[in-house]
């Protein structure tokens, strides 16, 4: 991985490099904090995240929004039409790695982890009731996510146009709403700078377990 000498001034990189804790503990809380607080900020490089997931073919990855966060139990949330391929193979191959980036701080988070799905329950009917009509929007499509189609498809009712659906509208697409749950494992951390790296483990299970890693 490159460095970009452009994202940070040299003063603004000694800054951070400044605020870097010296311990394992703190590192680790502020790995948290910072997930947590990309939760309210619509435009936190960590609002998005690559997740990567196994199939008979080989590895998949795909780009999608962090939902919620559960930092005293490490727990990550996010949504996905339970008919998109990433379901199949999530249920025949539970185990993810989860992919942050910080293009200013030139930080990584990368994180295993044990997926559960959620469809027809009470956790994925209590994240339903916390979405707008306008995300809602994205689970009324029609078409089975990845199927082919004589021509382009916006991903919901094309009679909508740029319109939101009504509230008893949006309803309709709780059927192809899901939930997918995952239980963190461990979590690498790596911070890239020009005066030296810093990379560390948090392991969670089976044991808990923190250590310095040579970057």
């Amino acid at each position: 991985m490159s460095l970009q000498s452009s994202v940070l001034t040299a003063s603004e990189n000694q800054e951070y490099i400044n605020e870097i804790h010296t311990s394992l503990a703190e590192s680790e809380q502020e790995c948290w904090r910072q997930l947590k607080s990309a939760i309210r900020r619509k435009k936190d490089p960590f609002k998005t995240m690559t997740v990567a997931t196994c199939t008979d073919r080989g590895a998949d990855a795909r780009m999608v929004v962090l939902r919620r966060i559960d930092p005293t139990h490490k727990y990550i949330w996010f949504y996905t039409d339970a008919r998109a391929e990433k379901v199949l193979q999530l249920e025949a191959f539970p185990m993810a790695t989860l992919l942050f980036w910080d293009e200013k701080r030139q930080i990584q988070l990368r994180l295993t982890v044990e997926t559960r799905l959620h469809t027809d329950d009470y956790i994925a009917d209590e994240h339903w009731e916390t979405l707008s009509v306008s995300s809602r929007k994205a689970y009324l499509s029609e078409q089975t996510p990845g199927s082919e189609q004589p021509r382009p498809y916006p991903g919901f009712p094309e009679y909508l146009g740029e319109n939101l659906p009504s509230e008893a509208e949006s309803e309709a697409g709780r059927n192809n709403f899901a939930v997918i749950e995952c239980r963190v494992l461990a979590m690498e951390y790596l911070h890239l700078s020009r005066s030296g790296q810093t990379r560390a483990r948090f392991q969670y299970e089976p044991e808990s377990r923190m250590v310095w890693l040579a970057p």
